[in-house]
């Protein structure tokens, strides 16, 4: 039997070691004969077979594509169907959307409820006289309201008793966007030297104001108490204040009111109120017409007609009143 090797493959030719086998052979006798090389043919099976194949792309079958259609044609009336579905449920509110927050209003401007509520510093709101047209909570006498009456002509008219007017008024806001209505007093006593002593506390009953539009009472208080100039003065200098009850208001002393926002009837605020207290006037001041609002500022006291009986008038219950209407510009 022969000791040649095999060829290693068809494409390959016999090597150096089959030759030297082959002739050995030969020279012995009965050799197997000379190795025989791969033929063309079977080079190129070996080839083809070690050769790694590449994937052949498939084009879809026309079948497939069909079905794909005839799928999205069954499903869009389904889907029309779900988005109807979900719109009618986000109309309706049932769907929560996440939203960012809006940036929170601004706080609009404070005023009381349309009933008496207590006020802080003291006194009563009026405010369940909202609405209603010549109220007052001191019983005022006939033209008290009408206009302010002028100053006398000179110390030496007619002694005609303790008078009330309003210094000034006007809002004042603090640096978190409220105010109130601060309102100034001013007592006077022409054609008398005699002193005129208030009790602080105006016999205990306060000031009373009223502030009323066309429409009614737009604001409104009783009780409030008086801030007066020399318990401020004793108060920014830690100096006890003085110890009577009564303050000289004689020779134009006065002290001030304020009005809270919670004093204001509904949808009023205090800067437009106090807007509307100020009569309009020309260009060079003289008044023109009647403010928009009529402020009434009233109060009484014991002395006051004590006052008024020593100078031989009439006691008149101790009662002042003054006003914002002033005698127009004569033309």
């Amino acid at each position: 039997m022969s000791s040649l090797p095999p060829a290693q493959g068809p494409d390959e030719s016999p090597s150096d070691e089959q030759w030297e086998a082959f002739l050995r052979d030969a020279m012995e006798g009965g050799g197997a004969g000379a190795p025989k090389e791969a033929s063309a043919r079977d080079r190129l099976a070996a080839a083809r077979v070690r050769r790694p194949r590449r994937p052949r792309l498939r084009r879809p079958r026309s079948g497939t594509a069909r079905s794909a259609t005839a799928w999205l044609a069954a499903a869009a009336p389904w889907t029309a169907v779900a988005a109807v579905v979900v719109f009618g449920a986000f109309q309706m509110g049932l769907i929560p959307v996440p939203r960012s927050s809006p940036p929170a209003p601004a706080a609009g401007p404070a005023s009381g409820p349309a009933e008496a509520v207590s006020l802080p510093g003291g006194g009563t709101s009026d405010g369940d006289r909202c609405g209603t047209k010549g109220y007052h909570h001191f019983p005022l006498p006939a033209g008290a309201t009408d206009v302010e009456p002028p100053a006398p002509a000179s110390p030496a008219s007619p002694a005609s008793g303790p008078q009330l007017s309003l210094s000034h008024y006007g809002y004042a806001a603090d640096p978190d966007g409220e105010g109130d209505i601060v309102i100034g007093l001013r007592f006077t006593t022409p054609g008398t030297k005699k002193p005129l002593r208030v009790s602080r506390a105006l016999g205990g009953e306060g000031a009373a104001v009223e502030i009323e539009g066309p429409d009614g009472l737009v604001a409104g208080a009783h009780g409030l108490p008086v801030i007066w100039p020399s318990a401020a003065r004793a108060s920014a200098s830690g100096a006890p204040a003085a110890s009577g009850a009564s303050v000289d208001v004689s020779d134009g002393g006065g002290g001030e009111i304020v009005v809270p926002a919670e004093a204001l009837c509904p949808g009023h605020d205090g800067d437009s109120v106090a807007r509307s207290l100020v009569p309009p006037a020309d260009s060079t001041g003289a008044v023109t017409g009647p403010p928009p609002y009529r402020l009434v500022v009233s109060l009484r006291d014991p002395a006051v007609g004590t006052l008024r009986t020593a100078l031989g008038l009439p006691a008149g219950g101790g009662l002042l009143s003054a006003v914002n209407l002033v005698p127009m510009a004569r033309s």
